[in-house]
This record gives structure tokens, C-alpha cells and sequence, in this order.
């Protein structure tokens, strides 16, 4: 039933908008959590050295767009919805928002010691712990819009425009994971350790 189908794929669609909502939710927690530990309370010598990956920065604004056209896309479904686009662009090689997931995996674990070693002193815990968690959410991002964008392939018929798009997005994800996979176990398992 096409109906079926389509009310699944909308369905779909809204809680990968959902799910992407609060992702930049915990990435804007992450910058308010940076900017109390930059505040003048952090010793001097500790300023240069970065606690946070510099990608960040620009990994918030990326997904702040994306929010908006997942939005502007979703919330006017129309009969025959199409997401693959979005991602295509995104996942583009003339677009740099997979490197910058790379350049956060690479810096991450010398983050997350010079956490461990400097701001344990001055911090509660419990910042730390949440630190943690939210640095976790960012690796485990890219694995998710896989299983978003696969569950909405299992609901897209091969003559739906959104099909060739999809498939094509993930099967570039797969590359990507897989491409990095000791990057992204490294990072998890050193921030399940952690926690």
C-alpha cells in the first residue's frame, strides 16, 4: 500500500528531525559547558591548550543548517517526500562536514585526557560526566543518520524519486564508518572508560 508506506516514511522523517533537534540541543549544552570552563577560574597556563575539538565550532553550525532544512522539509511533507538530497550535499566530497567529524575523532582522545588531567581538579564531577556523554553523542551521530537513512529506504519503493538519493547516501555513509571504524571505537571505548 503506497499510503502505508509513505505515512511510514513520514513518520520517519519526523523523528530524525526530532532526533536532530536535540543533537543541537546537546552540541549548543557543549559550547555553554566550554564557555564556563574558559571563564577566569581555569588556571592560565591551561587557556592554550584546547579542552574541546576545534571543530566543534563549526560542526554546531553545520548542524544548525541542517536543522532548518530538515525542518523546512518535514513539516510540509508533501505526497512524495524526499530527504536524500539533504544528505547528499552534506555528505558530498566539496562539502567538508565529514572531515570535521574526522577532525573531531582525531582530536578527541587528547581532549578528553586534558580533561581528565586538569579540569578534574577544578570541576565537579558531574560537569564531567555530562561532558562525556554529550562528547559521546557526537561520535555516535554519523552511525545514527546511517540507521535513520536506512530505515527510510526499507519504506521507499525503487520508483520513488527519494530511492536513488537515499541509496546512494548510504552507501557513502557505510563507506565512511567503516573507512574510520578504529577511529570511532577508540573514541567510544575510551569515553565508555571514562564515564
Amino acid at each position: 500500500n503506497p499510503y502505508f508506506l509513505e505515512a511510514k516514511r513520514q513518520n520517519i522523517a519526523l523523528e530524525l528531525l526530532e532526533s536532530e533537534r536535540k543533537y543541537v540541543i546537546n552540541l549548543s549544552l557543549i559550547l555553554k559547558i566550554k564557555a564556563t570552563l574558559q571563564g577566569p577560574d581555569v588556571k592560565r597556563s591551561t587557556k592554550e591548550r584546547s579542552f574541546f575539538p576545534n571543530s566543534l565550532r563549526y560542526l554546531v553550525q553545520q548542524h544548525v543548517d541542517l536543522l532548518h532544512a530538515l525542518q523546512e522539509r518535514v513539516l510540509s511533507w508533501p505526497r512524495q517526500g524526499i530527504l536524500g538530497d539533504i544528505f547528499l550535499k552534506l555528505t558530498n566530497d566539496e562539502n567538508n562536514f565529514l572531515d570535521y567529524y574526522v577532525a573531531y575523532l582525531r582530536d578527541l582522545p587528547e581532549c578528553i585526557s586534558l580533561i581528565h588531567v586538569v579540569i578534574l581538579k577544578e570541576v565537579e564531577e558531574e560537569i564531567k560526566s555530562d561532558l562525556y556523554i554529550l562528547f559521546f553523542h557526537i561520535v555516535q551521530r554519523i552511525p545514527e543518520y546511517l540507521i535513520h537513512l536506512q530505515n527510510v529506504l526499507k519504506f521507499t519503493e525503487q520508483e520513488h524519486p527519494d530511492y536513488y538519493l537515499l541509496l546512494v547516501c548510504v552507501q557513502r555513509l557505510r563507506v565512511f564508518i567503516s573507512h574510520y571504524s578504529l577511529l570511532f571505537q577508540c573514541n567510544e571505548d575510551l569515553l565508555i572508560q571514562k564515564r
